[in-house]
């Protein structure tokens, strides 16, 4: 059996119609006008319109993020176990879109209780279920990808179509957000911060039913038996046991979120602080988007020099980038020109990861014969994209403070270092870090090929 890939084609029955392919775009841009609203907002609605206590918050964030650390497995499981009309993963976009919403609303109401401890208690409950829901509308995204097609290439360009919604719909979010408090509320940010979340949800919702209507899971002949049965947990978790390859994304996941998260959270205080300069660090933020560039282009790189090779790549260029804006001294053009190049890497790096989780997939089914594509996904991509990114965020204050940062007044000699460890060296040395695992990888994906033909066979034989 001749079990090489033809790069230039895509074979009939793994292409996903237009429609699938721009229904997968607007999971990541549905997902984001929510997510982003709360991600960057929340914290500045508890503290300046709620008047929770700063430490309160700080701990709530934690401990949301172990939380939803440890739901995503679940929700991999249930979505593994799930029996529907609609297919697997599917339906989960359906069921958990009004739920989440209605959640995202009730996260910006300052509830008004006599008793200032029952309105902590009242955000401390609702951002704990957002933190959980949010996983069930998120997982499915990963999860669905096998379900949707086979070929390596198609999961490439599904996932830079789903990576560009979601910088769009971040974008959306960041940018809209404040003019419309503003619009909503006038000078009353209780009545501007909660209707901008109804009309935030109420877009989330439409983006939804959208990817509802325009996603099927079109590749269900070929998941396995195991897929068509109902699975305990300790058998789904047999899809771990010896995938060598999974175990390894889930190692780039967590150093690339570190990455990731050390360097968005710090790049203020280098701003600020380092350049002289914190009006430019917006526009840095807003060049995020620049990302969009690489991952337009991310299926051509894929074509000509490899899954793995791009892979490698992109995490190089942001790298070197951050090494280079430390480099660029207080140049504010070459700074930005070098963040804008950091950014293309994201664009390679990021949409990859979860690209590579749907091989794993395979590959689990292959090795073990279990095929747990939510299992896989909820640990593989959530729970490592939150630990990562939780860890990537706290390393910042904790380089800070222990070099002496300061809130009020003129940095030391000594803080200005640690703002440089945090935001240049951190994310430098963990990206050429997780360089390590991804040759390694390098293995799987020249096996893939005879992996997916064997799993064809197998499955036309079961």
């Amino acid at each position: 059996m001749d079990v090489t890939e033809n790069k230039g084609n895509i074979d009939r029955k793994d292409k996903v119609p237009f429609l699938g392919r721009t229904a997968y775009s607007f999971t990541g841009l549905s997902y984001q006008l929510t997510a982003t609203m709360v991600g960057a907002y929340v914290v500045y609605f508890f503290t300046n319109v709620a008047k929770m206590n700063l430490g309160q918050v700080g701990v709530l964030l934690l401990l949301a993020r172990i939380f939803s650390a440890f739901g995503a497995p679940l929700a991999g499981i249930f979505i593994d176990n799930t029996k529907s009309k609609w297919g697997k993963a599917r339906p989960w976009y359906l069921w958990m879109m009004l739920p989440v919403s209605v959640i995202t609303v009730l996260l910006f109401i300052v509830p008004g209780f006599y008793n200032p401890a029952t309105n902590t208690i009242y955000i401390w409950i609702f951002y704990i279920i957002w933190s959980l829901l949010e996983i069930f509308i998120d997982t499915p995204t990963t999860a669905i990808l096998p379900m949707l097609t086979s070929s390596k290439e198609e999961r490439t360009l599904l996932n830079s179509l789903r990576n560009g919604g979601s910088q769009i719909g971040g974008l959306v979010a960041n940018a809209a957000v404040l003019p419309l408090v503003a619009f909503f509320g006038g000078s009353n940010d209780k009545k501007g911060f909660f209707f901008t979340a109804l009309f935030m949800a109420v877009l989330s919702i439409l983006g939804y039913i959208f990817v509802f209507s325009g996603l099927k899971e079109r590749n269900t002949e070929n998941i396995g038996v195991t897929a068509k049965k109902k699975m305990s947990m300790a058998e789904s978790f047999k899809a771990i046991k010896g995938n060598w390859p999974w175990i390894l994304v889930f190692i780039i996941t967590i150093l690339n979120f570190i990455a990731n998260m050390s360097r968005n959270t710090g790049v203020i205080y280098y701003f600020q602080y380092n350049l002289h300069n914190r009006g430019m660090a917006a526009l840095a933020n807003g060049l995020n988007t620049t990302q969009l560039i690489s991952i337009a282009l991310l299926p051509l790189f894929v074509k000509f020099i490899g899954q793995t090779n791009t892979w490698i790549l992109g995490t190089l260029m942001s790298a070197v980038a951050q090494i280079m804006i430390l480099v660029s001294g207080q140049n504010i053009t070459l700074v930005l020109i070098w963040w804008v190049v950091s950014n293309l890497g994201m664009g390679f790096s990021v949409p990859l990861i979860f690209a590579v989780i749907a091989e794993t997939v395979d590959f689990g089914e292959w090795k073990s014969g279990v095929n747990a594509p939510g299992l896989l996904a909820g640990i593989g991509a959530t729970t490592a994209n939150k630990f990562g990114g939780g860890l990537g965020s706290a390393l910042v204050p904790w380089i800070l403070a222990a070099f002496g940062y300061t809130a009020v007044g003129q940095q030391s000699a000594h803080a200005l270092v640690g703002i440089n460890v945090a935001f240049i060296w951190v994310p430098a040395v963990v990206y050429v870090l997780s360089v390590i695992p991804m040759f390694f990888y390098r293995k799987y994906e020249k096996m893939g090929p005879q992996i997916k033909a064997e799993l064809e066979e197998r499955r036309a034989n079961s």
